[in-house]
């Protein structure tokens, strides 16, 4: 594996950058603070600015991390935070994983898969890695999906934890072969 920093990525729709301390009001607005956003997401919402803040800058500590690949996720048109996208080392599977989640007004416009596209293709050309995990919640269809279309095929059952391990769904769990 390479040391490296988390680049710039971009698409023909998308931005993906790391994030600033500046983006903490609209991480907040466009999906930290929403309880749907959050349902299927081992987070919690955030229900004040402050916890917003906080966890961007545990991100920004992470930027140079060669085990944790986050980026915020903007329109380039509008240049519009819509979200973010993860690839990180899972400790308990030894593997990379991927992980997004988008704010509602960027939902069933195909980012995810166009983000997630190039974030894979970053993992394969510039850190070599050769299979990627994605898990998702069996109640949330739609991100079983997107890893469908980014070529994710299907192992097994899992149990699955939201919120902080407050919910439990039965989930899906996914590998890429690179």
């Amino acid at each position: 594996m390479i040391d490296m920093k988390t680049p710039i990525l971009k698409t023909d729709r998308l931005i993906l950058r790391p994030f600033c301390l500046e983006d903490s009001l609209e991480v907040f607005e466009c999906w930290e603070s929403d309880p749907d956003v959050a349902k299927y997401m081992f987070w919690t919402n955030h229900n004040d600015i402050n916890k917003t803040i906080a966890w961007v800058k545990k991100e920004l500590s992470k930027i140079d991390a060669d085990d944790w690949y986050r980026w915020a996720i903007l329109s380039k048109q509008a240049k519009e935070l819509l979200g973010t996208g993860l690839i990180y080392v899972e400790e308990e599977y030894g593997k990379f994983e991927i992980a997004y989640n988008f704010g509602k007004k960027a939902w069933g416009f195909g980012y995810t898969t166009e983000a997630m596209q190039e974030v894979i293709k970053f993992a394969k050309e510039e850190l070599g890695i050769k299979e990627i995990m994605g898990r998702h919640a069996k109640e949330n269809p739609a991100s079983g999906k997107i890893m469908e279309k980014l070529g994710f095929k299907y192992i097994k059952d899992i149990p699955y934890e939201c919120n902080r391990g407050n919910n439990l769904y039965e989930g899906k769990e996914y590998i890429l072969k690179l």
